[in-house]
């Protein structure tokens, strides 16, 4: 009989789990009605089989039908997700990351060491990897800290606009690495959104929605 066990009901989409199960379906019913056509009439064939095979079937198309809903319901979430990220245009945004895009407003950026730390530095580093400004004793303690930069460099030269990162590096009195989160305001100037989720425009930087964790209206409102 055909084995339908090789069916993906949850990594493929319903439609095309549909036609492999149509296609077996098919199979599974010539393959019987060929057994039952050539079988010995004095020793018929085991119901057995026939019978854990129409189950599979009546499991499958069971599952296939739930992961249906769900891609529906999975659409109408990621509409709605999409329709209400219209909202943060225009608003300065709080969000799990540490990098952003200078336009040469002041950028606001947070950090918070897993636990107390021995030392801790808070480099700038632009999108060709360039570090271009080193912060000075960085607070240790295992709190949120803020930090603002202004747009200079260690020369305190003005940098270009364009796309910046934070980095963190806090270590114990051991030289032991530790954990640190890291947070990062912007301001969104639109939405855009793919089959992997919605995103807030900072810039040019696309920044996941679900990293968002405040929202202010602009200082200048």
């Amino acid at each position: 009989m055909t084995d339908v066990s090789g069916i993906n009901t949850s990594g493929s989409s319903s439609a095309a789990s549909y036609s492999k199960l149509a296609e077996n379906m098919d199979m599974f019913l010539t393959l019987l009605t060929t057994q039952l056509k050539n079988q010995d009439p004095l020793d018929p064939m085991d119901n057995t089989e026939m019978t854990n095979q129409l189950v599979q079937f009546a499991n499958v198309e069971q599952q296939i039908t739930q992961n249906k809903n769900l891609e529906q319901m999975i659409t109408l979430l990621n509409a709605q997700s999409a329709a209400s990220s219209v909202t943060y245009i225009g608003k300065d945004v709080q969000y799990t990351d540490s990098t952003t895009i200078y336009d040469g407003t002041a950028v606001n950026f947070g950090y918070t060491p897993s636990k107390a730390a021995d030392t801790v530095t808070v480099s700038v580093v632009d999108a060709a990897g360039k570090t271009v400004r080193t912060f000075d004793k960085p607070e240790t303690s295992a709190q949120h800290h803020s930090i603002v930069w202004d747009g200079t460099d260690d020369d305190g030269a003005q940098v270009a606009n364009g796309q910046y990162t934070f980095v963190v590096s806090a270590k114990t009195a051991d030289g032991d690495a530790l954990d640190v989160d890291t947070d990062i305001s912007g301001h969104v100037t639109g939405t855009t959104s793919d089959a992997s989720g919605n995103y807030l425009l900072i810039g040019d930087l696309a920044v996941d929605v679900t990293k968002v964790v405040a929202v202010k209206e602009p200082a200048s409102s």
